[in-house]
């Protein structure tokens, strides 16, 4: 009996001092609170909205056209959260259900550089809902294969990307088959749980030439500025060369000598090292008025355009010209640039297209790698 009766004490103590702490620390309670009332809200109708809008608005708001965000919403759609509507219990969705069409309209404007709050008032929602809708579409993206962002390994196909940047050349330069770099992403200082699951202190993120916090992004494009492939794997004080050298695709340039059409090469700027498979300019030679000079200007002709790429992708998401909110962690950061990467691609295409977006399913394993699973390398 006495064991019993102590055995009772001590679980008694432990379920009062459970209770006690979840009452001193209400930001971990999950949920609304135990009698808050539902705050009446009009939600937007945003397929009626968007009658009102004439195509260039349009376009300002969703940097795409009004097609192009409906074939967009069709290639997601499966991937999206339900919206509750089907299996909502009278008066459990009191202000109606949020529809497909008005997440992905808040997470276009999140993307854009919008404001949470004043989307949450447009759209009739919670200061919340953005960011979840914003989230929501960034895994509907990434889940989606027609989306994928694919290096091309068909030697056909790459003859065609080097025939395209041919034509951009003033010299015909017939051997580039795409332009690689590497660009700082923008991002709070991480949180001390993010560094310790990285097992990567704080500075290893701090750009000590930009001043501030990001993640080193390397990528290749094409002649249209489309991305041929992202890697995003490595903390703001790596260099681009070691960056891309613990890249899944410098292993296979390494080892396979016909991944590449035999002749074509990337062209990359003096941070990275000339190989076969990579053209860099020559150094010490500016101003000379030699060969060697002339080959920098033309060879940085048609390396520009991954500077052109990157201005283009931060130009187009707002959200990129600031650092990411305070509390996402490396991991989501890390799959909301891929899946920035993915639409930029398909704004482009659908430019391309006349705004008739003809997106074929990727045959191959999608190549934009990103640092997920708390995996980040340090430089050496």
């Amino acid at each position: 009996m006495m064991v019993k009766r102590r055995r009772f004490i001590v679980d008694t103590a432990l379920a009062a001092a459970s209770i006690a702490s979840a009452a001193v620390s209400p930001s971990k309670q999950l949920g609304r609170k135990p009698g808050s009332k539902t705050k009446k809200r009009v939600r937007l109708d945003v397929d009626e909205a968007f009658k009102s809008m004439d195509d260039h608005h349009f376009r300002r708001k969703y940097r795409m056209s009004r097609e192009s965000y409906y074939i967009l919403l069709d290639i997601i759609k499966e991937h999206l959260p339900p919206t509750g509507e089907k299996r909502a219990k009278p008066g459990s969705v009191p202000n109606g259900p949020i529809t497909h069409s008005a997440r992905l309209s808040m997470a276009l404007r999140i993307a854009a550089g919008g404001d949470a709050i004043d989307i949450a008032d447009y759209h009739g929602v919670g200061v919340d809902e953005p960011m979840t809708s914003f989230w929501s579409v960034v895994d509907a993206i990434n889940a989606t294969k027609q989306l994928d962002i694919v290096f091309p390994t068909d030697h056909a196909e790459q003859l065609k990307l080097a025939q395209e940047f041919q034509d951009k050349s003033d010299i015909d330069i017939p051997c580039c088959v795409g332009a690689i770099d590497g660009i700082l992403i923008w991002i709070h200082k991480p949180s001390d749980d993010d560094c310790a699951a990285m097992g990567i202190g704080p500075t290893k993120f701090f750009c000590g030439r930009k001043k501030k916090f990001g993640v080193n992004m390397q990528a290749i494009c094409d002649a249209k500025r489309r991305f041929l492939w992202v890697d995003i794997r490595f903390p703001g004080t790596t260099s681009d060369y070691f960056a891309f050298t613990q890249s899944d695709l410098f292993r296979k340039l390494e080892e396979d000598e016909m991944l590449l059409y035999p002749g074509l090469c990337l062209f990359g700027d003096n941070a990275y090292v000339n190989a076969p498979y990579m053209c860099v300019p020559f150094t010490n030679v500016h101003g000379s008025g030699n060969t060697q000079d002339a080959y920098n200007f033309f060879q940085s002709q048609l390396r520009i355009n991954i500077e052109c790429a990157f201005g283009m992708l931060v130009h187009r998401f707002g959200m990129l010209r600031k650092p990411f909110p305070v509390g996402v962690s490396i991991d989501k950061t890390n799959a909301a640039l891929l899946a920035l990467c993915k639409l930029h691609n398909y704004c482009i295409d659908c430019n391309n297209a006349n705004d008739d977006a003809d997106i074929t399913s990727a045959d191959l394993n999608d190549t934009g790698s990103i640092m997920l699973g708390r995996d980040m390398v340090l430089p050496r």
